[in-house]
């Protein structure tokens, strides 16, 4: 709903591939494959001409990655559309209901017991750890030459990544489990207490915005081994893969996160909504091609779209809190 209301001021950059945007997107986005974003922004649209870029997929997964890159290579007003298109319009929600379920498998690990006491986060001030020194030869080394060679090469790689090579979907990722129950070092990114409820057998629990920290679990992350991070709908560890594949290491997030393998269980404890439907939405549409510096609106609108400057719009129903996003 913010995006809707701020079309002429937010730049989006629709992300998908040219048939998905044709087919419909949001009025007035840019197509642009992932791998060309940082030119586009740094000299076809500015970021620094908007207040903010918002990048939309399918899903949001895609979009969390390539967020995360662009922030680490200096865009600090860069967003991900949350769900991406299948949250902005029903029509497009066929992936987001494929990929939420539940894993039949004895890779996770059942509390059933929810730790009310222990929900809150503890985010330790830089000056707690003042005198603190870090051996930084036990992290990565993701190029040489100077910090910003190193960060716009490195992004210009990640972002030239297919999906395999940085998104894991569920089914994949317990395949390799059953192949070595210790082929990745899983990270699951959330409060204890859901760790605690339920979590995939051998992952470690990393608190948001705490434990990523080299003064905390940063380095106890191997450099040798794949890692694999999930949260409850993958968009937060989409934005944390991408962090840690700027500073070297072999990491993927899952696609959709517990949301595609414990769906249940976690919407049963209010973490999740149990309706998908309620994900979504049924903002307008503007179908065709890609719009031009020239004719920036060449695409056709949907009737919803051109009925009046600023449609009414579908309240979403109340999203459940609890995790990360």
């Amino acid at each position: 709903q913010e995006v809707l209301g701020n079309l002429n001021r937010y730049i989006i950059v629709d992300i998908r591939d040219s048939i998905a945007y044709q087919a419909g997107h949001i009025n007035g986005a840019y197509n642009v494959n992932k791998k060309d974003i940082l030119n586009f922004l740094t000299k076809k649209r500015k970021a620094s001409s908007a207040e903010k870029v918002v990048i939309v997929c399918y899903t949001g997964q895609l979009a969390s990655y390539v967020t995360g890159i662009t922030r680490f290579a200096g865009f600090d007003n860069t967003y991900v559309l949350l769900y991406g298109m299948a949250g902005w319009n029903s029509e497009f929600l066929g992936p987001l209901k494929k990929a939420f379920g539940d894993a039949k498998n004895n890779f996770i690990a059942v509390n059933k017991v929810v730790d009310k006491k222990n929900e809150g986060e503890h985010h330790a001030e830089v000056e707690e750890f003042k005198n603190e020194k870090i051996d930084y030869s036990i992290f990565p080394t993701p190029g040489k030459g100077s910090i910003t060679d190193i960060v716009r090469k490195r992004a210009e790689e990640l972002l030239s990544l297919k999906r395999p090579e940085f998104l894991v979907k569920a089914n994949e990722f317990f395949d390799n489990l059953k192949k070595d129950p210790n082929y990745y070092y899983t990270i699951a990114y959330m409060k204890k207490n859901q760790f605690d409820f339920a979590h995939v057998k051998n992952a470690h629990q990393f608190t948001p915005r705490k434990d990523i920290s080299p003064y905390y679990k940063l380095k106890d992350i191997p450099k040798d081994k794949p890692v694999t991070i999930y949260c409850k709908s993958g968009h937060t560890a989409g934005n944390v893969n991408a962090m840690l594949k700027m500073l070297g290491y072999d990491s993927h997030s899952i696609l959709l996160g517990v949301s595609s393998f414990m769906h249940k269980i976690w919407a049963d404890q209010g973490w999740q909504v149990k309706d998908i439907n309620a994900l979504t939405n049924d903002y307008p549409l503007t179908r065709g091609k890609n719009r031009t510096s020239k004719n920036p609106f060449i695409a056709k609108t949907t009737k919803e779209a051109s009925a009046a400057p600023m449609p009414m719009v579908k309240r979403k129903k109340k999203e459940v809190s609890g995790g990360c996003g």
